[in-house]
């Protein structure tokens, strides 16, 4: 697992809206605030501030005007999701 991926370990709450928009991201591919916010149910005033806190930590990059994008790839956050549904 990326280093990237153990920061979110320690700097996410699984149980925060911040933490299931980079999930999203990160299954998804690039998306824009809309249509995470269409897709997962998060109200689009909640998925914009998540966005941008994801991208002041360093998690998510905005690829194009209103596009973005998770740098931890799907097979890190699986790794990540197991490893805390195991308690390990």
């Amino acid at each position: 697992m990326s280093e990237l991926a153990d920061r979110i370990l320690e700097e996410l709450d699984p149980d925060t809206n911040l933490f299931k928009v980079l999930v999203y991201l990160s299954f998804k591919g690039p998306c824009k605030p809309a249509d995470i916010s269409r897709e997962t149910g998060i109200k689009p005033g909640t998925v914009r501030p998540a966005l941008r806190d994801l991208l002041e930590k360093g998690f998510v990059e905005q690829v194009s005007e209103g596009v973005y994008k998770s740098l931890v790839p799907f097979t890190d956050m699986i790794a990540l999701l197991f490893k805390k549904l195991i308690g390990k």
